[in-house]
Formats: structure tokens, C-alpha cells, sequence
């Protein structure tokens, strides 16, 4: 696992974008400096929306305790055209690599780790058509408890068509990753992921654009947990409301189910607003009302589902962003439960000289909900984390450096309290 950054790149393209469907990109190629934002404990939030027609995430990839390996916010924007390479070397310290398996602080197991890892990127221009992909694969190397170590690795695949009054955006991954993930009562495991997704745009008249996405993804993970699977589309109609704004209506369903869940289906209204200021500030957002129902009959409690994404790049020194998530989604590590899930993110980043500072903070709200069940019976979890990071090109500016610092911390009514830290450095070199 490299470090606890996640590179936030600028948008190239308009539809590429789908949280956690693509595997990691390196942070830069050479010459260029990087634009690497923390990411919290690791979860795929939408730091960075592209403007108009970007597509708004499926499911968090879950707060992960140890430091995840770099995830490329937007496929196409973190690859530079043709076939680019990267090698990476990280070495961290965690103060407590098993925190929901601890009675007392004193008892924590902490560990130094060591990461050596690499991305194969390519990616290819041809008129209206762009297409790409990538493979990313590191080692990491406990050494106080090399039972823990292992490889991670991942690949996705991208195409977009955009030409004429059509828009058309497609990808496919795959990653296997270990480490300690909230999304498993925070306990080491080593979880597959698949994921896909469509989105087309059509310009239907100069101030009306239809929009429909399609998402999908399945989990699965070692030590008997549940497996998971998310299906979601909706079509919505957004008017130009000014040349920076559009907004609109639309329609979402969803099912969600799991290897020990009852599947639930869900549908609602939604509103869309978007917002593009050219680089300065730009907003993509989604509300939506899901009204569910199990699949033995019983229904659900209305809940809201949200996403929003929402940078503010106030000069060539610095900038914000902020990011919102919420949905329900299989609970893998409570047999037959779901999770009304929340994430927050809120990231600043600041050039000094050379290098790029970076500080954020993370929350998470996991409530568990059980079909059928009495509200409250099941435990309530929520995550917190603040992390900073200082990066560096050197080397004839071939070479990205970096040190971190961050704090998590997990509480609950009903679940175990435990708190870690990750410290340590990175560096990746590009070809």
C-alpha cells in the first residue's frame, strides 16, 4: 500500500469519472507537478466533479485504516496519451494494524510496513473516440507480522465517444486490495471488487440535455463475510438554466443485495444541479427520495440519497474541496443488514515553492438497519480521520516525494472504540 494520498486530478474529459471503478494512476508524469489531495481513510469520494455530465458515484470503497494505494479520481485525466509507466516505494509506520480486534489501547498491534508497487498506464486519442487503461500491483511487507503480507492490485478499462450531440462514457475494474476496512467491522481482510458503468448525454436542444448512467459493482471478501452487489441507473432532463448552470429532474432505482440479505429495490425523484465556472469553482450534485421494498414483501422507510461534489480553486496557490455521500448499501459484516451510509470529506491543498501541502478531514456515519427488524438493535458506527501530506517533484522533476501523517479513529454506542496512526513517506518515479 503506497501511502494515504489520493491523487485528485483536473478533468479532461466530461463522463469518465465514476468512484472507485478504476484502479490507481501514478500522481504525475515527469516535468508536471502533482496535484495529490488526502483522501481520508481511503474512501473513494468524489473529490474532484469535471463539470457538466459527470458521473456522480456508486458506493464508497469503505474507510480503510492502513494507507491505500493512489486512486485516480478521473481515468482519462491522470493518463497522458500513449503508454506511461510508474514504479513506487513507501514505507509507513501504523501504530495499530488490528483495531477492532483490541480489549485496551495497550494491547495494540502496531508494525512497520514496507510497499513496492508499479502502474502500466495507456491511453489513445482518436477523433471523437478516446480509450485507455491501466494496471497498478504493489507488495506490502509486514515486519513484525508477515502472516499480513501480500499483493494488491487492480485494472480498469475506459472508452468515451464524444462527437455531435452525443456523449457516450464507459468503464470496467477490477481490484483485489488488503488492509483494514470499516466496511468489515474495520477488521483485515482481503476484498475483491468488480465494477462497471454507462453514461450518455444527449444534447436535445441548445438549453436541454438528457442524461442517463448506469452503475455496478460486486464485493466480495475473506473471512466468511457477506458477498455484495449494487445495481442503479437513472435518466434525468437538465435545462441550461445560464451558461454555467444546469439543472433538472430525474428518476433513480437502485437494488442492492448480498449473499445473506433479503434484496432491497428502491426508486425515487431526483433533482440534478451543476456548476462550472471555468477552473475557479465547479459543483456536481444529486438529492434524491428512495422508497424500498424487500424482496419477501415488506417495505422500507423512505431515506434520502445524496451526492455532491465541490472544489474551489481560488488561485494557482491554492484551493478546496468538499464531497457528500449518502445511500444505503448491504452491510457485509452483519449477516442480512444494510447500512445507511454518510460520508463527508473536506480537503485544502496549498502550493509552498516546490512542493504541494495537503491537509483534510473525513467522517462517516454507518447505521445498520435489519429488515424487519426493531431500529436501534444493531450497532452504529462512525469514522473520523484528519491526515496531511507534503510532496515534492525531484530528480529532474521525474520523481514524486512524499511524507504523511495520519489520525483515524472509530466510535460507536454499541461497537469498540480504537484510534491508529500512520506515518511515513512514498516516493514514485515515472517513465
Amino acid at each position: 500500500m503506497a501511502h494515504p494520498i489520493t491523487s485528485i486530478l483536473p478533468a479532461g474529459l466530461c463522463c469518465l469519472w465514476v468512484a472507485g471503478a478504476l484502479s490507481p494512476m501514478p500522481t504525475q508524469a515527469a516535468g508536471v507537478f502533482p496535484t495529490t489531495q488526502p483522501n481520508g481513510f481511503g474512501a473513494t469520494l468524489p473529490g474532484q466533479p469535471n463539470g457538466f455530465g459527470s458521473t456522480l458515484p456508486g458506493q464508497p470503497a469503505g474507510f480503510t485504516e492502513s494507507p491505500t494505494p493512489e486512486s485516480g479520481g478521473d481515468l482519462a485525466a491522470s493518463l497522458l496519451q500513449g503508454l506511461k509507466l510508474a514504479a513506487t516505494f513507501s514505507s509507513y509506520y501504523n501504530s495499530n494494524i488490528s483495531p477492532n480486534q483490541n480489549v485496551a489501547a495497550n494491547t495494540a498491534k502496531d508494525d512497520f510496513i514496507l510497499s513496492l508497487g508499479g502502474n502500466v498506464n495507456y491511453l489513445s486519442r482518436a477523433s471523437d473516440f478516446t480509450f485507455g487503461g491501466n494496471y497498478r500491483g504493489n507488495y506490502n511487507q509486514y515486519f513484525n507480522h508477515p502472516d499480513l503480507s501480500g499483493y494488491s492490485q487492480g485494472g480498469g478499462l475506459v472508452a468515451n465517444y464524444n462527437g455531435g450531440r452525443w456523449n457516450v462514457s464507459g468503464t470496467l475494474g477490477m481490484s483485489i486490495d488488503r488492509g483494514n476496512n470499516s466496511n468489515y467491522s474495520s477488521n483485515f481482510v482481503e476484498q475483491t471488487t468488480v465494477t462497471s458503468s454507462l453514461t450518455a448525454r444527449y444534447l436535445l436542444s441548445p438549453k436541454t440535455t438528457l442524461q442517463g448512467t448506469f452503475n455496478q459493482y460486486f464485493t466480495s471478501a475473506t473471512g466468511g463475510y457477506s458477498d455484495t452487489s449494487s445495481l442503479s441507473c437513472d435518466v434525468s432532463a437538465l435545462w441550461k438554466y445560464s451558461p454555467l448552470t444546469e439543472l433538472g429532474p430525474g428518476i433513480r432505482y437502485s437494488y442492492r443485495s448480498g449473499s445473506t440479505q433479503i434484496g432491497r429495490t428502491s426508486i425515487g425523484p431526483t433533482l440534478n444541479v451543476n456548476y462550472k465556472l471555468s477552473q475557479k469553482v465547479a459543483l456536481t450534485s444529486r438529492v434524491g427520495v428512495d422508497f424500498s421494498s424487500y424482496d419477501n414483501g415488506t417495505s422500507a422507510d423512505p431515506t434520502i440519497s445524496a451526492s455532491l461534489g465541490l472544489t474551489y480553486q481560488a488561485s494557482k496557490l491554492w484551493g478546496m474541496d468538499l464531497s457528500l455521500y449518502r445511500d444505503t448499501q448491504a452491510d457485509p459484516s452483519i449477516a442480512g443488514a444494510y447500512t445507511e451510509l454518510t460520508s463527508l470529506r473536506l480537503g485544502y491543498h496549498h502550493k509552498i515553492l516546490r512542493a504541494l501541502w495537503n491537509v483534510g478531514t473525513s467522517y462517516q456515519m454507518n447505521s445498520s438497519i435489519m429488515p424487519g427488524g426493531p431500529s436501534g438493535a444493531l450497532p452504529k458506527r462512525d469514522y473520523f480521520s484528519m491526515d496531511t501530506s507534503l510532496a515534492m517533484l525531484t530528480f529532474a522533476n521525474t520523481t514524486t516525494a512524499n511524507v504523511f501523517l495520519q489520525f483515524n479513529d472509530q466510535s460507536g454506542g454499541n461497537t469498540k472504540s480504537w484510534n491508529s496512526i500512520q506515518t511515513g513517506f512514498s516516493l514514485s518515479r515515472s517513465f
